[in-house]
């Protein structure tokens, strides 16, 4: 009878701590324009070609937290065969007085290539949310394919 005692104890105090640990995991996000705002040290978008298989495979955005008021901004488009033309345009926001505001933009073309990427390290304000959204296209023989990804809004402390 001790020993089952024991286990119901044992047990009983495994799921208090599981739940107080997934309670601690659990980021309150306020939705802003489609992006939640974080706590959290990055955050990634990847959205394939809705054709995928004829141009473009993939666009992906996104932002990390650097330290020391800085920030990477990252973005890749994928293709799924070599095309004439790839176009990337990142953009830098940041979430001040209800609204995202540009902060820095980024173009970049690639040519007779399937994968062109880009990363930026950004100086930026502390205390506000930062994200990136990406403008991701894929040209061939005329015809044209993109994607705009765009990532959630990071605390930078």
């Amino acid at each position: 009878m001790k020993r089952v005692k024991k286990i119901v104890a044992l047990l009983t105090m495994v799921l208090v701590m599981t739940n107080i640990s997934m309670k601690a995991d659990v980021v309150q996000a306020k939705s802003i324009d489609d992006s939640k705002l974080l706590e959290t040290p990055s955050s990634t978008v990847s959205l394939e070609g809705i054709t995928r298989g004829k141009l473009l495979n993939r666009g992906t955005a996104s932002v990390t937290n650097n330290g020391g008021g800085s920030v990477n901004v990252y973005g890749a488009v994928i293709g799924s065969v070599v095309c004439d033309k790839m176009i990337l345009e990142l953009t830098l926001q940041r979430y001040s007085n209800g609204s995202w505001i540009n902060v820095k933009s980024f173009s970049n073309t690639a040519y007779n290539t399937s994968l062109l990427t880009k990363s930026y390290n950004v100086s930026v304000t502390k205390g506000y949310y930062y994200r990136v959204k990406a403008a991701c296209v894929a040209q061939k023989n005329g015809a044209s394919e993109s994607q705009m990804p765009v990532t959630d809004g990071i605390l930078i402390n």
